[in-house]
């Protein structure tokens, strides 16, 4: 083959390629304008056509978060004004605590220079939640034991009371005034041989010294006076509540009392006050060596005035001084190992209508032996 045949032929191949290429371009441009148009009629479709609205959960509304309202306590018969109950527990740490919306009471248990003794810091809403009992029910009942007066009366605490040795104001009743009975005194005679007994002025009670009064009033405010200026009735027309007389007062309106001898070591228990609702118990155990020696009065008037009481005020003692804490004697009372039964006890409980006040549900009486039936001293 001729050189010249070649290069026709050469050029035969590359005139055929490029009009392949060119039919090729022609095609594809064809083909992108009919593509371009589809979708132009497409767009134009969709916007002519409804719009189907797309379906969402609508939430609803968070309410606005509001606490639980507290219910609006009930006014009961005996509540007390104006005092400072407080909103917190108070027994947070005590060895024993009773906690409520009427009541809070917590009892401590103190050990320091050889004495033993338990300390009650007591809130109430009612006057009712500060009670007194009788053994068996009644005035001058048989004397019970302190746990059985304590169960019967639904006391969550309870300690002795004053052996009902002179004025008796038990639950707003005058049970007993204080009456004084004449005491012959020697008076100077015209004959010096033969003494004239002249009777000492009446007043209202034969008691022995410092015996002085302690008048809880409805109130809630405890008052301590000496007997010689006390008067039974005007107490009561002052809306007195409970009424004692052993004492001495151990402070009064937040002082020591004056003229207030020391006398001995022993058991004691101390009835106390800071203002209406707010109120002390003190149980020292006494006359148990290596456990605990008591106190004497002065030194129950410095531990009332470091426990800052306005009031405080001396309650029967010796084997007498019994605390119970749910219906269980809880201190270490003196004596012969058994508990001495009682004529009365001071009662620290919940609200109880004034019909079940009165009438307390007495529990099985135990069958009691000798060594129960003591004394005071």
């Amino acid at each position: 083959m001729s050189r010249k045949r070649i290069k026709t032929a050469t050029l035969l191949v590359i005139a055929g390629l490029l009009t392949l290429t060119s039919v090729l371009v022609i095609y594809a441009d064809i083909l992108l304008g009919r593509i371009y148009h589809e979708q132009q009629n497409y767009l134009q479709l969709s916007n002519l056509a409804t719009q189907v609205p797309v379906l969402r959960a609508t939430p609803s509304p968070t309410p606005a978060y509001s606490p639980t309202p507290v219910p609006t306590r009930r006014p009961l018969v005996g509540d007390l004004a104006n005092i400072s109950f407080p909103d917190y527990d108070t027994g947070s740490g005590a060895d024993y605590s009773y906690q409520s919306n009427e009541l809070r009471v917590a009892v401590n248990k103190v050990e320091e220079d050889g004495v033993t003794y338990f300390v009650a810091d007591i809130w109430m809403r009612n006057i009712n939640c500060f009670r007194t009992a009788f053994s068996s029910g009644k005035y001058k009942g048989k004397r019970e034991a302190a746990e059985k007066i304590a169960k019967d009366n639904k006391a969550v605490l309870a300690v002795n009371g004053d052996f009902l040795g002179g004025l008796v104001i038990r639950n707003g009743i005058l049970y007993r005034k204080a009456i004084v009975r004449p005491t012959p005194t020697p008076t100077p005679s015209p004959d010096p041989g033969i003494p004239i007994i002249t009777p000492t002025p009446g007043m209202e009670e034969l008691l022995r010294p410092q015996r002085a009064t302690c008048v809880l009033y409805y109130n809630g405010q405890m008052i301590t006076e000496e007997y010689s200026s006390f008067r039974s009735n005007k107490s009561i027309e002052r809306g007195a509540w409970q009424g004692w007389q052993f004492g001495p007062t151990l402070v009064r309106d937040g002082k020591a009392a004056k003229d207030v001898k020391p006398q001995g070591r022993n058991p004691r228990c101390i009835l106390g006050y800071y203002e209406p609702g707010h109120y002390c118990i003190i149980m020292i155990d006494g006359r148990q060596k290596g456990y605990s020696i008591g106190m004497n009065f002065k030194e129950m008037i410095s531990l009332s005035l470091k426990l800052g009481l306005k009031e405080a005020y001396n309650l029967d003692g010796g084997a007498s001084a019994i605390m119970t804490f749910n219906g269980e004697i809880i201190n270490s009372p003196s004596g012969s190992g058994e508990s001495r039964n009682l004529p009365d006890m001071v009662i620290i409980g919940e609200y109880l209508d004034p019909g079940i006040l009165f009438e307390p549900t007495p529990s099985p009486t135990p069958k009691q032996t000798p060594a129960q039936e003591g004394a005071t001293g």
